[in-house]
């Protein structure tokens, strides 16, 4: 199986990772924004296009989770309707911990019941053990703001920061698999963080995105 792109601290493979995950070993952890299965298209545009629709978002496969590698911790981002389909199907592998709400303005809460689909995520997270690293208390909130949308290279792309919060809350160990990698942020929070990191993509435009994101120098938090 030949990478599309590796270095010292970072691996991608183009295809589809229900195919890929089997042939790769343990990880410490899974972290992935999976498809949304609803044919999402974003109105956003980058410097020069609308972006596309995304690759296997026809309909949501949480069958996904039955291909998982053994690991110690999973944590999946997620629509506020399709969390509880996650959670049901980690719990059929590892005992889901808890779901962290992702607040994505830096403001106060303001009224979840109006603008949730809008300015909040959620982070379905399951671990093999209880543990958070020594010294890091993390409410079930998370304030993280977005990129400005004039940067995303992807529809759904997440910023660094909300990916490194993850990495430092749940990674116990080095390695961090993304089966739904799209343009590459867990892996640049992985290779900023100095740790290991695999990820898969089906769509090659955004395993050359990645690929030019990861040859960039470490950049500094």
């Amino acid at each position: 199986m030949e990478p599309y792109y590796q270095d010292s601290s970072v691996t991608i493979y183009h295809g589809d990772c229900r195919e890929i995950v089997p042939q790769l070993g343990r990880f410490d952890l899974l972290l992935t924004d999976p498809p949304y299965g609803i044919n999402y298209q974003s109105n956003k545009r980058t410097a020069s296009e609308k972006m596309n629709k995304i690759v296997g978002d026809s309909e949501i496969d949480v069958s996904m989770v039955d291909t998982l590698p053994e690991c110690n911790c999973v944590a999946l981002f997620s629509r506020w309707d399709t969390a509880p389909a996650w959670a049901s199907k980690l719990g059929q592998r590892m005992p889901v911990r808890g779901q962290i709400v992702w607040h994505k303005a830096c403001g106060g809460m303001g009224d979840l019941s109006r603008s949730y689909m809008l300015d909040y995520e959620v982070i379905v997270y399951a671990t093999s053990n209880d543990f958070a690293l020594p010294g890091k208390r993390h409410g079930s909130v998370w304030r993280c703001q977005i990129d400005s949308p004039s940067s995303y290279s992807h529809p759904t792309q997440k910023p660094v920061g909300i990916m490194v919060m993850c990495i430092e809350r749940f990674l116990v160990g080095d390695t961090i698999l993304d089966p739904f990698m799209g343009s590459g942020t867990t892996l640049r929070a992985a290779k900023d963080l100095n740790r290991k990191a695999v990820g898969i993509e089906i769509d090659e435009r955004y395993c050359e995105i990645a690929a030019t994101r990861m040859s960039q120098e470490v950049l500094p938090l």
